[in-house]
């Protein structure tokens, strides 16, 4: 998986993305820090062309909370 990152953004996010949606199944994502406030926007396209979209906010920005907004965003896309 190719992952890019605002300089901001620590090293275990997108380790903890490829945990939740699998390795195998990402083809790229993007991870950055909104310009207007501190949360996290990510980009997560999988290897069949899927987009899947997260915003995880100040309160959220631990693993588990990660885990937990991008899971929440793959169900609501209908992949989880």
């Amino acid at each position: 998986m190719q992952a890019q990152l605002s300089r901001s953004i620590p090293t275990w996010v997108p380790q903890t993305i490829e945990l939740v949606v699998g390795r195998g199944r990402i083809r790229h994502s993007q991870v950055f820090e909104s310009p207007r406030s501190a949360r996290w926007d990510v980009i997560v396209e999988l290897q069949d062309g899927t987009e899947v979209l997260a915003w995880v906010d100040t309160d959220h920005q631990t693993p588990q909370g990660v885990e937990a907004v991008v899971l929440q965003a793959m169900h609501d896309a209908g992949l989880a």
